[in-house]
């Protein structure tokens, strides 16, 4: 008895020691595959990384939760692929994407993973409609070139019947020389006759088949071209409703900014009409068609230049996610949608300093007292840059490239303190130092989002504390 007690309880121990190999193995194996999935992204093999996170993902289903940082991770890989697909076009591993992110839902919280899904999936749309629209040129060619074929054959035709009813001619005067000139011009008469008819009929013939042809042809044409112009005429009208629709949000959250402002009185921001931020809450006024394209046109030299930056500094999409986190933040804070627009736009290129910056320096690991010096001068590098920017916008650009550094408590680069700070300085200072929380290439430094904003929170003598309470409410 006391011996099977004894062996009882081996085999209880030999279980539980078990059970705990099998765990750490788990963990180990989760963290490799982590490591060897960022280490894949950095390189920009996203093809490898997507596989990589998913055999994580697989693994981790066998926990009760899937990690934080897992999801986050895998949220960086998914957007960098679908980004990569909609440049390439190869949507080889789109289905298996879909797949995943219905499995695993919360990897499609990222905005960013649903913007790319839409435009795949628009993408691989266009294609089906350009697949087709070539095809219906291709009938339409053969068509042409058939009937181009039947035209050719019937001249043929009747040049030939044509040249056999002339050596018939030919023959009967010949036979009929011997006979009497009378005879002769009777005869000549009839034959002269006959062939006009003949002429006639051919010719009513060829009008008639020429004027098939030609009908079956035009309807053909016009068919293609209805149908074409329905295609138009429907795509139009989507465009509007989208537009309309779009509008009517916009209108909607305009107003929903102007009663909504004091809807942030628990976290500690003023009303509307006594907050520093409230000042700019009305509707912003009606742009001109001008106004509209020199805006548009703007951004898009905005964008360009925040590609240039992100490439020198190494930091992949830096000036979209900062730009797009200004956007929110201004919305929220309200100040109308001409100027968070404004805002948006500016965000793009607040680093342009960095340009005028060695590439060395850049990429240097220790740098001494000097160089540290001369790479804070970024912030005064920026007027040969953003020389494409209108002169009435310009003070925003220049705020947004001059103060970005600056701290609450004015231990900044220029030494400004609290409201002396531009507005768009401080929006700047708080999503850039956010971004770069939770965008670090070593996963095991990636702060989840409620990390990073008590990150920023615990230092209010650097960022805006109202800034970053609107932040935490929109992340």
């Amino acid at each position: 008895m006391l011996q099977n007690k004894k062996n009882l309880l081996l085999s209880l121990v030999c279980i539980f020691m078990a059970g705990l190999i099998f765990a750490q193995t788990s963990s180990d194996l989760t963290t490799r595959f982590l490591q060897r999935a960022d280490d894949q992204y950095s390189n920009m093999q996203y093809e490898d990384a997507f596989k990589t996170i998913n055999a994580a993902l697989k693994l981790s289903e066998s926990k009760d939760e899937v990690p934080g940082n897992v999801y986050l991770l895998s949220q960086q890989i998914y957007r960098a692929l679908l980004e990569k697909m909609t440049k390439t076009k190869d949507y080889t591993l789109f289905n298996d994407v879909i797949m995943n992110l219905q499995t695993y839902p919360k990897i499609s919280d990222d905005p960013q993973v649903q913007k790319y899904v839409r435009m795949i999936q628009q993408q691989q749309a266009d294609q089906k409609d350009e697949a087709r629209d070539a095809k219906n040129r291709e009938m339409m060619e053969n068509i042409s070139a058939q009937t181009q074929a039947n035209n050719e054959e019937m001249v043929k035709t009747i040049t030939k019947s044509q040249q056999e009813n002339q050596k018939e001619l030919l023959k009967d005067v010949a036979n009929t020389l011997t006979t009497t000139i009378d005879t002769m011009d009777q005869r000549a008469d009839a034959r002269s006759k006959e062939q006009h008819a003949d002429n006639k009929r051919m010719i009513a013939i060829i009008a008639v088949g020429a004027a098939i042809i030609f009908v079956i042809v035009f309807l053909l044409v016009f068919l293609a071209m209805r149908a074409s112009a329905r295609a138009s005429a429907l795509h139009s009208e989507q465009l509007d409703s989208t537009l309309k629709l779009i509008a009517g949000m916009q209108q909607t959250n305009n107003q929903l900014l102007l009663g909504g402002v004091t809807d942030f009185n628990g976290m500690g921001l003023k009303s509307a009409g006594s907050s520093r931020w409230g000042v700019d809450a009305l509707p912003a006024p009606e742009m001109t068609e001008d106004e509209k394209a020199e805006l548009k046109q703007l951004v898009i030299d905005c964008e360009k230049l925040g590609g240039e930056i992100d490439a020198v500094t190494k930091r992949k999409n830096n000036s979209k996610n900062v730009s797009e986190l200004v956007y929110k933040l201004a919305m929220q804070l309200g100040l109308n949608q001409n100027s968070s627009m404004i805002y948006f736009a500016a965000s793009m290129v607040y680093d342009a300093g960095f340009l005028a910056v060695p590439e060395e320096l850049l990429e240097a690991e220790n740098l001494t007292d000097e160089q540290r010096e001369q790479l804070r001068d970024h912030v005064n590098q920026y007027e040969q840059y953003i020389g494409f920017v209108p002169r009435k916008y310009w003070k925003i650009f220049e705020d947004a490239a001059k103060y970005h550094h600056e701290n609450t408590d004015g231990s900044g680069y220029h030494g400004l303190a609290g409201e002396d700070i531009p507005q768009i300085a401080r929006l700047i200072h708080v999503a850039e130092s956010y971004n770069s929380l939770i965008s670090r290439r070593n996963y095991k430094q990636i702060m989840d989002k409620e990390t990073a904003i008590q990150e920023l929170e615990s230092k209010p003598n650097l960022y805006d504390v109202d800034v970053v309470k609107v932040l935490d409410a929109i992340v």
